[in-house]
């Protein structure tokens, strides 16, 4: 990944809009949970996160659960130097055994879906009990992967190269509290 300067991130952060404030994405982080909450009641399962996108979400979420969880983590990619490629790069698979247990994969985004479907594809084989998909956003467009979709979704974004909460701008603002994106104008 190439370095970008402080200068390029100021600019990119001048030339920003706030696509949704930090206040609602709280909001939609409490509705995620209580979701969460209800389905997940007595069931167990095994929270991973998808990393480095699902941090941000997996631990503004994680405080909120009030179900008995494991938890986990996968690093797993398409993406180089921020351009998606068709292989699925595993950085990190855990070494655990998931027949017969409930799996609640957390992300960022569902935005086509290539590796969060190839992430659920490879789960599938190992039997799990089941295997949801939670994410902070939606990205709404008609470019998604075919059969595939995620089961719980805080917020619908526009098509737009989105960064904040998880999501970054090559490499960096992945911490702002709410989402962003360049003004429309400024593309």
């Amino acid at each position: 990944m190439s370095q970008i300067s402080n200068r390029e991130i100021e600019q990119t952060l001048r030339n920003s809009e706030c696509l949704i404030s930090s206040i609602e994405v709280a909001a939609a982080y409490e509705r995620l949970a209580a979701t969460l909450n209800l389905h997940y009641a007595g069931l167990n399962p095994i929270v991973m996160v998808v990393m480095n996108g699902g941090l941000i979400p997996a631990g503004q979420l994680l405080t909120q659960l009030t179900f008995y969880h494991r938890m986990s983590y996968i690093h797993a990619t398409r993406y180089r130097d921020n351009k998606g490629t068709n292989e699925l790069d595993w950085k990190y698979r855990p070494d655990i055994n998931i027949k017969d247990e409930h799996i609640l994969l957390i992300d960022d985004i569902f935005d086509e879906g290539i590796t969060l479907k190839a992430i659920v594809d490879e789960f599938k084989v190992e039997n799990p009990a089941s295997i949801n998909c939670c994410v902070l956003l939606n990205k709404e467009h008609n470019r998604k992967v075919t059969d595939f979709d995620v089961d719980f979704v805080g917020l619908d974004v526009p098509d737009r190269y989105v960064y904040g909460c998880g999501m970054d701008f090559h490499g960096y603002l992945r911490h702002l509290p709410g989402i962003y994106a360049i003004k429309e104008d400024k593309m």
